[in-house]
């Protein structure tokens, strides 16, 4: 009876590494996995709070009284050195970016400010994406049949202007 228990224990011995190497291989992926999402969570969310910042910076009232017209000086502002309002939330938005993103990770900022009618009923609004780089290289696509990376992480936000005349 004692040379059983001694024989059952000897054939046994690895076991206990096999086991600790499969739990430990899936603990280590979903760990990784959850970081990884949570980094392109982290990053949506920061990309669409600097597009936001840009629309806010963008539709302000009596800040800038022009569109891409700073420079014909038809521009009409209580302030004599107007800015001009695109500039002003491109600046606004890449300086927010470089926190994080360097100049080659920004794919794009589009402003739009498309032409409507100027009654009550119909607004101009103003459409700013912001388009980066995901700067996380993927981790688990490799383990993880049918799940892709996003190579780009991209915002859009609209507003309308706060003062009625710029519509």
């Amino acid at each position: 009876m004692l040379a059983s228990r001694s024989q059952d224990r000897y054939s046994e011995r690895g076991a206990a590494t096999v086991e600790f190497a499969v739990v430990a291989s899936l603990l280590l992926l979903i760990l990784f996995g959850i970081m990884e999402l949570g980094l392109t969570f982290f990053q949506k969310h920061y990309v669409s709070h600097v597009a936001r910042e840009g629309l806010r910076i963008g539709v302000i009232a009596n800040n800038y009284s022009c569109f891409n017209e700073a420079d014909s000086g038809t521009c009409t502002s209580a302030d004599p050195n107007p800015t001009d309002r695109w500039d002003a939330v491109n600046n606004s938005i890449r300086n927010d970016l470089a926190i994080f993103y360097g100049p080659d990770s920004v794919v794009s900022v589009d402003i739009e400010s498309p032409e409507s009618e100027n009654d009550e009923a119909t607004r101009k609004p103003l459409i700013i994406t912001v388009a980066v780089n995901n700067f996380m290289p993927s981790i688990i696509s490799g383990f993880v049949p049918g799940y892709t990376w996003p190579e780009n992480i991209q915002f859009t936000v609209t507003g309308d202007y706060e003062d009625p005349q710029e519509w």
